[in-house]
């Protein structure tokens, strides 16, 4: 047992290092990686010191109300890590989920470098061209506004890209007013409306955001699939925790 033990402690020791270090790689700081390198850096102290920490709650055992306190966050801990592995499972079923045959393809915006599309929005920008090829008669809402340090809209520069690929002007229809994901869907549906498209939609997204587009899509009312661009390895952990923050506000408060 005292072997499993410390197979263990090294696995979580590894795993925490690996993790901490996925997230500097993306050379990004936002809420995802400074929240993931904190909660990997308690996992590997957590493993780091199991010894002391072991002693500590033995000797908090010995008193009931630090027993308690202890077993509560004991609890809310793993309630914690259950809750991240849950979520992941659904985001990646949600990243399979097959759109409708007719589907409008809408395609949502991501940051735009001056006038060139950002390596995520390029992902998007090559799924969705793929997708439109290999269905000619769908039609496209390219859909996302204009954001700080960008020369043109995430729309316009989705809707550039594509015609350079070849994809016909008159397939594609631009949202560029949008701020948000919920505004995306919103707003393209407004677009989808009014042009007479299919209002059945299959949205073009990186994976890890689908299971939010999927469940602003069913409080607005509308059926929706997926066609999952591939996000970066350098920027999975990052972009993928972050949206599991935005998911849980989503889901806690809207």
């Amino acid at each position: 047992m005292s072997k499993f033990k410390s197979v263990l402690r090294i696995f979580f020791i590894v795993l925490s290092a690996f993790m901490i270090l996925w997230y500097l790689i993306s050379g990004i700081i936002n809420i995802g990686s400074i929240f993931g390198i904190v909660f990997f850096l308690c996992i590997g102290a957590r493993a780091i010191y199991s010894k002391k920490v072991y002693e500590f709650y033995q000797k908090c055992k010995r008193t009931q109300v630090k027993r308690i306190i202890i077993e509560i966050v004991s609890l809310i801990c793993a309630a914690v890590v259950m809750y991240f592995i849950s979520l992941t499972l659904f985001m990646v079923y949600c990243a399979h989920r097959a759109p409708k045959d007719g589907a409008t393809v809408v395609v949502l915006g991501c940051q735009v470098n001056g006038n060139t599309p950002s390596v995520m929005l390029e992902e998007r920008i090559k799924t969705a061209y793929n997708y439109l090829s290999d269905n000619p008669d769908a039609k496209c809402v390219v859909s996302g506004g204009k954001g700080e340090n960008e020369n043109i809209s995430e729309a316009e520069c989705m809707y550039n890209e594509l015609v350079k690929l070849g994809i016909d002007k008159s397939r594609i229809y631009i949202e560029d007013k949008s701020t948000d994901t919920y505004e995306n869907i919103k707003f393209s549906e407004k677009v989808i409306s009014e042009n007479g498209l299919n209002n059945n939609i299959a949205v073009v997204s990186d994976g890890f955001h689908q299971m939010r587009v999927a469940i602003i899509t069913q409080k607005l009312g509308y059926s929706c699939g997926a066609i999952s661009a591939s996000t970066p390895f350098y920027l999975l952990a990052n972009f993928s925790t972050r949206e599991m923050l935005a998911l849980t506000k989503e889901i806690v408060f809207n």
